[in-house]
């Protein structure tokens, strides 16, 4: 009896060592850095509709990549907001491909490499502004800025 209970507690043990070692991924950890890749991006005129793509990179304090990290990504004048003069994907290269149009305050996930990866649309006719996207997660955020000229 004595060994079913000591092997019963083992068990128990192990399950809940792996649960830990799991994590919930919901945000990154207080130290960690995050990056937008581009930071800044000028639009002098455009012909048509034109989609910029952005990367989001989380990185532990040690630089190291973060796998799986939520990051919520948000922009002011991004749908839905009234008057919206952008629009978030979820994947790289706007509507060129089949792609979903995501709201600002959307929730990325990023790869196994740290990175997360999406778009914005700029429709052809919107006049001139600048914006700031933020990207945050746990304590760490990013800010990266969008003009449109």
């Amino acid at each position: 009896m004595k060994l079913a209970a000591k092997l019963l507690l083992v068990l128990l043990i192990c399950q809940v060592s792996l649960f830990q070692g799991c994590g919930d991924h919901s945000s990154v950890p207080d130290g960690s850095i995050l990056v937008f890749d581009p930071a800044s991006v000028t639009f002098k005129g455009i012909p048509g509709d034109t989609a910029q793509n952005f990367r989001v990179i989380a990185r532990y304090a040690d630089e190291t990549p973060i796998p799986y990290a939520r990051i919520r990504i948000y922009g002011q004048f991004a749908a839905p907001a009234p008057g919206a003069l952008y629009q978030f994907y979820w994947y790289p290269n706007g509507t060129q491909q089949p792609n979903v149009a995501i709201d600002s305050g959307y929730e990325a996930q990023t790869n196994e490499y740290g990175v997360a990866e999406f778009s914005i649309e700029i429709t052809a006719g919107t006049s001139s502004f600048e914006d700031t996207l933020y990207a945050v997660s746990g304590t760490a955020s990013v800010s990266a800025v969008l003009k449109f000229e």
